[in-house]
């Protein structure tokens, strides 16, 4: 397993990246084999704030955790990762059962954070982009992209849909439910 440990803030102090690393080493006991583990803490507002995100299994989950205490944000961090782990785990299991179907299916994820605004009236008074992240699409079904961002817990889920071969967004309806944006050429 890969680990990378940063800081926005400097370096990190090497009692917490030692904490940090015996405590990743808690979810190797999830996964069959995790490829990376990258944690990254900083501090906002007398806060700190550490986001951990896991490759392991064909799958990327990702947990945010803020506190007064770098060692108690790790700590949170963590435990909010082995519980979505659990459940996804949990979920996975029924959903082979209920098929009738004992064979692993290769599940993709991927995690986005943005700053996404809905649209103002006037652009110039529309924020800077002051993030980008780029990942590995792989294809999939729209049923698993729902499972994934489900599992990531966001309002809105970029994927490759399998069916059609173009680049869909999936998002929760405020009155419950799913929409997808297809494009259109």
């Amino acid at each position: 397993m890969r680990i990378s440990i940063k800081s926005r803030d400097g370096a990190v102090p090497d009692k917490l990246r030692v904490y940090a690393e015996k405590k990743l080493g808690k979810l190797t006991r999830y996964f069959q084999s995790i490829q990376a583990a990258e944690l990254s803490q900083f501090v906002e507002r007398g806060q700190h704030i550490v986001e951990l995100s896991v490759e392991g299994d064909g799958v990327l989950m990702r947990s945010q955790e803020r506190c007064g205490d770098p060692f108690a944000a790790v700590d949170n961090a963590v435990d909010k990762m082995e519980r979505q782990v659990k459940r996804f785990k949990t979920r996975r299991r029924s959903e082979r059962q209920r098929a009738g179907n004992s064979r692993d299916e290769e599940l993709a994820a991927t995690a986005l954070e943005s700053g996404w605004t809905e649209d103002e009236e006037d652009e110039e008074a529309l924020p800077p982009i002051t993030r980008r992240k780029r990942f590995p699409m792989k294809p999939m079904p729209p049923e698993e992209a729902a499972r994934q961002m489900e599992l990531l817990d966001h309002s809105f889920f970029l994927f490759l849909n399998e069916e059609t071969g173009t680049v869909n967004v999936l998002y929760r309806r405020r009155g419950g439910g799913y929409g997808i944006i297809e494009p259109e050429t």
